[in-house]
């Protein structure tokens, strides 16, 4: 156990029945399916439903983000962001340590997730613009960019200088960016390992003890990665720019400050397709789901609201993959719900994501999406009574987490 699991453990015995309870009482008051709708936002990448599984939406619901198949995308993004804008607008086992510049008498602090005690509270760059109403800064900062952009951009350079670290996604992009083989042939590596440099060095520069990178977010999302590869040369192409990052001297376990998070849709650890994702476990220190209360809203016209889903039905599996697979620490890397008539569906969903990670230790990071796509609006703004929940969720003892050392 890191040492967040083991500060929180007995936090965990002593609420996993009343956070259980808790959620059964907010599921009957919301009128909750049984089932997840799924998302993802890359912001605005998502995926569909998971039909047939357990506690999945019925056959035919989408998902935020999501077409009624598991290929669908979140806002009816079709690739990425075009080149320079990269998300302006828009814990397990400590494992191996090693030597980071200035760091305590020499070493990583933090194992795999990089964290302390508690969970990081973050969000997307919008929700950012909620710091003042949620009465402190957000922790972690979700941003987007493509292989060939420069980071960090203005934006993210002004978000680290503040004291917030970053979750990164560098992509590539169907029909304009290279292929997972051509990643895998080494083809791209000037361009991405420039990249992972200037990652390192804004870590340094802000003084961030650790700071978070993805390969391609939300691989498993077929339809928005078409014509990049199979499953298997996406994992040769995060092999080799994973130790691209290790030839350099720039992973968290050589003194470095990148810490590895795949990230794929919820839909994925609920039909058991991330396995085919898995790069290993020398090669991912957190595993990370995004997910989504949608509503039906990629469905318009369908005639009124899809009842709610909660947080467990969305990321209970990719919590149950990370046990699997060594205690891996995990992330929510996008979560989020959209306005229902009734305003009390989006705070007791909020509710309900508080009484989730709380009862479960391996959770190191919660960031919620604070976006509007095409159809689907998961904006807490729109909401007092929401922004009041979100502010109470960021000031709970357990998610003052902060990066270890």
């Amino acid at each position: 156990m890191h040492v967040g699991e083991l500060a929180r453990a007995g936090a965990h015995r002593r609420r996993a029945s009343l956070a259980v309870l808790a959620g059964l009482v907010l599921l009957a008051g919301a009128g909750c399916s049984t089932g997840p709708v799924w998302m993802g936002a890359d912001s605005g990448i998502g995926v569909s439903p998971a039909p047939g599984s357990p506690g999945a939406a019925s056959p035919g619901a989408a998902g935020p983000g999501g077409t009624t198949a598991p290929a669908g995308g979140h806002g009816g993004k079709t690739g990425g962001r075009p080149p320079g804008s990269t998300g302006d607008s828009g814990t397990g086992p400590g494992g191996s340590s090693g030597n980071i510049p200035g760091g305590p008498s020499g070493r990583t602090p933090g194992g795999p997730s990089g964290t302390g005690r508690a969970v990081l509270f973050g969000g997307d760059v919008p929700l950012t613009k909620e710091e003042p109403q949620l009465g402190r800064r957000l922790a972690i900062v979700r941003v987007y960019d493509l292989i060939g952009q420069h980071f960090p951009n203005r934006r993210e350079a002004t978000l680290m200088s503040q004291g917030s670290t970053i979750l990164v996604s560098f992509d590539t992009y169907p029909r304009h960016g290279p292929s997972y083989a051509s990643i895998a042939a080494g083809r791209e590596d000037g361009t991405i390992r420039a990249f992972l440099d200037s990652v390192e060095q804004a870590a340094v520069k802000y003084r961030l003890r650790a700071i978070y990178v993805t390969f391609e977010h939300e691989a498993n999302n077929e339809s928005l990665h078409a014509g990049l590869g199979s499953p298997a040369e996406f994992i040769r192409a995060w092999d080799h720019v994973h130790q691209l990052a290790v030839g350099a001297r720039l992973d968290w376990t050589q003194g470095g400050r990148l810490h590895w998070v795949l990230i794929l849709t919820h839909w994925g650890y609920i039909n058991k397709s991330a396995s085919s994702y898995w790069p290993g476990a020398g090669e991912v220190d957190i595993i990370a789901a995004d997910g989504y209360n949608t509503g039906g809203c990629r469905r318009p016209g369908h005639g009124g609201q899809d009842l709610p889903v909660s947080p467990a039905s969305l990321f209970s599996d990719v919590v149950s993959f990370a046990v699997a697979h060594g205690r891996t620490p995990v992330f929510i890397a996008e979560w989020g719900s959209v306005a229902y008539p009734s305003p009390g569906v989006q705070v007791n969903f909020i509710r309900q994501m508080q009484a989730f990670v709380d009862a479960n230790p391996l959770i190191a990071a919660a960031l919620y999406w604070d976006s509007e796509v095409p159809h689907c609006n998961y904006e807490i703004n729109n909401s007092s009574s929401s922004l009041a929940a979100l502010a109470s969720m960021a000031h709970a003892p357990d998610m003052q987490g902060q990066l270890a050392g």
